[in-house]
């Protein structure tokens, strides 16, 4: 992996909350992936491709995923966290990271064009210097193909969404200064993509899933079904659907009330880092209701359905997996090589970024 750690503060204009932001993980390189020859295939990240039985030779990419942390960032030595979330963009960067988004991620001001958010297959994307290119659909990730519905823990959320594939999508944007031709092309591609009645059906009610409170969970292979974060009335791309569920009151990213008594073992993968204590006291107050230092059991069970392997025991590992041998998909996507960002490119294209925010509670 590569890590980069640089002041946030000087590339974002709000400088209030510039301090706050702790951590940026960039979309892992991914490598798509049958499970059997006919069936099709999931983007699966590359470091978890590395430990997997595949039946080809993989050209992998120097790296399997870009952290950014904020070294502005200054916790009080007496709650110093900074290892919980190196460890939570760690666990981002090895899958636990959703691919499927609402329209509203890619137009701000959505309202004014459309009847209602709707949900989208991920969108392969190809980025220089100054443009961003559009060019047609990838498979979905091999997280975004366990996540259900908590009402009914069979219904496969991405299963919806199908239908949309057989448009096309191809444009381009440039990033500082679209042209009047390609905003015109970039709002009629959503626009058909809204006009499709039985496609958009399954888009409308995902996006409402997205943005349902307590409504959308991971179906984990043991049968479980781990909430995972989502708001009331809104979908925030930075918080929603890749981490679990937070159990304390939190109607949006900005207004949560925790207590001590209400954190559960499986605080790491919170969108918010709970920073009245440090990594050390978390994983003392823990260490008897997980198997793992701060790596709680739904986390477990999540990295474990998405193909990684549990250490049972001091120097032994668990065989978890199901004993397949996976076939290399002929697919090549582009947005899987990150390695050309820098900062201040980062924050150029930031709405096209999945981050992590922990704020201070």
């Amino acid at each position: 992996m590569n890590v980069t750690i640089f002041p946030f503060c000087r590339f974002i204009d709000d400088k209030n909350n510039c301090k706050s932001i702790m951590g940026i993980t960039y979309p892992p390189t991914f490598v798509a992936l049958k499970e059997n020859e006919n069936d099709e295939p999931y983007l699966y990240p590359q470091a978890l491709v590395k430990q997997l039985e595949v039946d080809s030779g993989i050209p992998f990419e120097p790296m399997d995923f870009l952290i950014y942390l904020n070294s502005d960032y200054h916790p009080d030595p007496s709650q110093d966290n900074r290892a919980l979330i190196a460890a939570h963009e760690i666990i981002h960067g090895l899958g636990f990271f959703h691919q499927i988004n609402p329209v509203s991620v890619y137009i701000n001001n959505y309202s004014n064009y459309f009847n209602n958010d709707f949900a989208l297959p991920p969108i392969n994307y190809i980025e220089t210097d100054s443009t961003i290119r559009y060019d047609g659909w990838t498979p979905f990730s091999v997280f975004d193909k366990y996540i259900v519905s908590t009402a009914n823990p069979d219904d496969y959320l991405h299963k919806k969404l199908i239908k949309y594939k057989e448009h096309e999508i191809n444009f381009e944007i440039s990033i500082k200064r679209p042209t009047t031709k390609q905003y015109n092309t970039f709002m009629s591609t959503f626009k058909s993509l809204e006009n499709d009645q039985e496609a958009n059906a399954g888009g409308v009610e995902v996006a409402r899933l997205f943005s349902t409170i307590n409504a959308v969970g991971f179906h984990t292979k043991d049968g479980k079904v781990v909430e995972l974060q989502t708001f009331d009335g809104s979908y925030e791309s930075a918080s929603s659907i890749s981490h679990t569920s937070v159990p304390f009151s939190c109607r949006d990213s900005s207004t949560c009330n925790v207590s001590n008594a209400s954190i559960t073992e499986n605080y790491l993968m919170y969108f918010t880092v709970i920073s009245r204590a440090s990594t050390d006291k978390l994983i003392n107050t823990f260490k008897n209701k997980s198997k793992h230092d701060l790596i709680g059991d739904d986390i477990v069970s999540i990295m474990c359905t998405l193909g990684w392997n549990e250490r049972t025991g001091t120097g032994s590992i668990g065989s978890t997996g199901n004993g397949s041998t996976y076939t290399l998909s002929n697919e090549s996507y582009g947005y899987s090589d990150a390695s050309h960002i820098t900062p201040s490119y980062i924050m150029t294209i930031l709405s096209f970024i999945f981050f992590c925010i922990a704020r201070l509670i």
